[in-house]
This record gives C-alpha cells, sequence and structure tokens, in this order.
C-alpha cells in the first residue's frame, strides 16, 4: 500500500470519527430540547399578583390575600376555589384552642398547599377542624416549592417566626418530581430559589440561588440538566435529611412524618420503581422513616380517580386532603 493511499484511509477514518462526533453532539442537544419542552412550565405564576420575591426562600405568597385559583394560574376551572394568606404569608388555617394538644408543622408544595381545594379543605385545616381544634397545623407548604424551601425556611428562621405553639409534629410531603426540584431540574420558575450543594462531608451547603450562572458545569455546555439522575437522588436525600435533623434540633422530641406520594407518571419524573426504592431506602439511613401513599389511603392505586382533582390534574382533592388528615391525627394518637 502507498503512502498516499494510508493517508487517504487516515483522512477517511478521520472525517468518519468528526462526522459521528458531531451527530453524537447534536443528538445530546435534540435531547436537552426534548427534555425543556417536557417539562412543567407554569405550575406556579411568581410574577402574578399572588406571589413576591423572596432572598430565602425564592418567592412566596404575599400577605394577606385573598384570590381565585383562576387569577393565581390565569387558567379557566370549572371547579374554583379562593386561596387565602395570613400575615405570615402562608395559606391560612383555622384558629385552634388558645393551649392546643398538639401543634402540627406541614411542609411541602402545592399537594399540602392545597391547589384546588378551599382553604378550609386542605389537609392541614382538617388537622383542626377534625380535632376540634386540640391541634393546632401550620400550613407552610407553596406551590412550586421543593425540599431546597424547606431546608432554607428552616435555616433563615421564615417557619418559626409565624409559630405560637410547641411544635410537635411535623409532616413533609412530596411527590417524586421534587427530587429534581432540588437541583433545579424540573422547576425554571424557580430562579430565585435557594441552591444547595453537597459539601466535603456529604450535608448540603446553600450556594446562590438556582439561577445563578455555572459555567463550569460541563452537563450545561451540551444543554443537559445540571445534574444526572443519581445526583439529584443524593442531594434530595441529603438536603430532606438535614431539615428533618433541624427540626428535631429546633424542637425537641418533635416528631416527623414523611409521606411519599406517588401519583401516576408525570413527564418530568423520569424516575423508575427502582430508583424511588433505593430513595426511601437512603432516607431511612440518615434517620427518615419514608411513609408509602398506601399507608395513607389504601385505594389509592386501585380508584386513583376519586381522590384526584381531574384525570388531568392529579393534586388531591377535599376526598384526599381528608383521608390525610385522618391518617396523621391516628399517627399522632397512636404515638402519645
Amino acid at each position: 500500500m502507498s503512502a498516499d493511499t494510508t493517508v487517504t484511509t487516515r483522512n477517511r477514518w478521520a472525517l468518519a470519527v468528526i462526522v459521528n462526533l458531531a451527530a453524537a453532539v447534536v443528538a445530546v442537544l435534540c435531547f436537552a430540547a426534548w427534555q425543556q419542552i417536557q417539562a412543567p412550565q407554569r405550575p406556579t405564576d411568581i410574577h402574578g399578583r399572588f406571589y413576591q420575591l423572596a432572598d430565602d426562600v425564592g418567592y412566596i405568597p404575599r400577605a394577606n390575600t385573598r384570590m381565585t385559583r383562576s387569577e393565581v394560574e390565569r387558567l379557566t376551572f370549572a371547579h374554583d376555589v379562593i386561596y387565602t394568606t395570613g400575615p405570615d404569608h402562608f395559606r391560612v388555617t383555622p384558629g385552634a384552642a388558645t393551649s392546643p394538644d398538639r401543634c402540627v408543622l406541614v411542609f411541602g408544595d402545592s399537594f399540602s398547599f392545597g391547589d384546588g381545594v378551599a382553604d378550609d379543605e386542605t389537609f392541614a385545616a382538617q388537622i383542626v377542624r377534625q380535632s376540634q381544634g386540640r391541634v393546632a397545623a401550620y400550613n407552610f407548604a407553596v406551590s412550586g416549592w421543593g425540599p431546597q424551601q424547606f431546608l432554607a425556611g428552616l435555616q433563615s428562621g421564615r417557619f418559626q417566626r409565624s409559630i405560637q405553639c410547641t411544635p410537635t409534629d411535623a409532616v413533609f410531603l412530596m411527590i417524586p418530581s421534587l427530587i429534581w426540584r432540588s437541583a433545579g431540574v424540573t422547576n425554571p420558575w424557580d430562579t430565585n430559589g435557594p441552591r444547595y450543594r453537597l459539601g466535603a462531608d456529604g450535608r448540603p451547603v446553600r450556594d446562590g440561588r438556582l439561577g445563578d450562572p455555572d459555567p463550569y458545569n460541563w452537563r450545561r455546555w451540551f444543554g443537559l440538566p445540571p445534574v444526572g439522575k443519581q445526583e439529584a437522588l443524593q442531594l434530595a436525600t441529603a438536603v430532606i435529611g438535614e431539615a428533618m435533623a433541624e427540626l428535631k434540633r429546633l424542637y425537641s422530641g418533635i416528631r416527623t412524618h414523611f409521606i411519599l406520594y406517588r401519583v401516576a407518571s408525570w413527564s418530568d419524573v423520569d424516575l423508575t420503581v427502582d430508583d424511588l426504592v433505593s430513595f426511601e431506602f437512603e432516607l431511612n439511613k440518615v434517620g427518615v422513616m419514608p411513609l408509602p401513599l398506601e399507608a395513607v389511603i389504601p385505594r389509592y392505586r386501585f380508584a386513583m380517580d376519586d381522590y384526584i382533582l381531574s384525570p388531568t390534574d392529579h393534586h388531591p382533592n377535599a376526598r384526599a386532603h381528608r383521608l390525610i388528615a385522618e391518617f396523621l391525627l391516628r399517627q399522632i394518637k397512636a404515638a402519645d
């Protein structure tokens, strides 16, 4: 074989390698674009009259505000409800006794805030009503929030400033999507939200905002999410574990309840059953005992339509909120 032929062959191989690499890069970029399209774009609208920006938790409802769900989300709903917030910016709950027997703190996102149900139908409100005021409850959940707000609000003292009784129980209810939200993957509305990274000791450390530039993250160079699945699972586990530990540090003897609300598949989840089982196992290792949804609503898997707002909106309806409240009150009573 002549030298010219050898050079030509090498050039062809080099060209083939370049073409294949270019195709791979294009495929990655297309996949990233597809993921962005699949991600939910507006479960909350922080630019509307209902929300305002906040340095510690990113955004929060405005204080002393009363608006319909249609006004908040700028959509039309056949069954509209009113959302009311108090002077502490959080959704109102009924007043409890002056010296309640128990005091419950509720944390989470729209599933706990109560998207689509009235003020007195959220499970936080139902805890007070069903106990006839003997158990006080604070609803510290906000639509679109994730574990990062749960921890940030405790670290800043925002939640503590609202509490007027001695907390005995705390509830964090989450859907699998919140695993990704902790790293800012599926929550484009939360660019002002708190960003955490894992420190050398494995504990989460506050590191600016989710929307801050991240030029050294190679995944962003290719249009990929800022973290992979395993990183998101590790971060969410660490943030939740740290928040639960902070609650126990602040309130000696407080009982924590963690409910993993697995709903039907969501376009932004991309987590297998094995992923969620592993997530629950890792949570248990950091002292958080996950409670499956089936323990709260046994028939959910077999009759989901009885417990959701509509076939296109899987937020829990008033019936589901009532059952969650009943379950939590049983848990509280059993621990006494």
